[in-house]
């Protein structure tokens, strides 16, 4: 059975045509198969579960963040699979969830917080009106 994501029209269900043949596309981005630098396609998957393989993944994730292809593109290199399907797939079990902090964007994120403290009691102050600085309303605010 298939998965519809929700608020998606859904595809009529056609045969694709074998590779080596154009393929007119309703607008959108055009195929990237078969194009100097891009990946073979993977093989169609057989058998009822249709299980992703550690090579469907990587491809995947290939084509999403190295080659910065649309879900449509995409699904031309995964044969017998929706957009949907490989979307769900990529967000859910192959997106990056947690973020590598370097050194630097430590530092860059201290001088940006810093940054705002200033900036938060300046704004601050414009709107309290005139005669009220910065530092007079930090630290009237401590005092509250």
């Amino acid at each position: 059975h298939d998965h519809h994501l929700p608020h998606q029209p859904s595809a009529p269900k056609m045969a694709r045509p074998e590779s080596g043949q154009e393929q007119s596309h309703g607008g959108g981005a055009p195929s990237a198969v078969g194009l100097p630098g891009m990946p073979a396609p993977a093989p169609k998957p057989r058998g009822p579960k249709l299980k992703f393989t550690p090579e469907d993944d990587q491809l995947l994730v290939d084509l999403k963040e190295k080659k910065n292809l649309t879900w449509k593109q995409i699904a031309e290199f995964f044969p017998g699979r929706s957009s949907g399907t490989l979307q769900v797939r990529y967000c859910t079990k192959l997106k990056a969830k947690t973020t590598n902090w370097t050194d630097e964007m430590v530092e860059k994120l201290r001088h940006a917080m810093h940054d705002y403290e200033q900036d938060k009691w300046r704004i601050i102050a414009a709107k309290v009106g005139s005669g009220f600085s910065p530092v007079a309303c930090r630290d009237k605010a401590s005092e509250l």
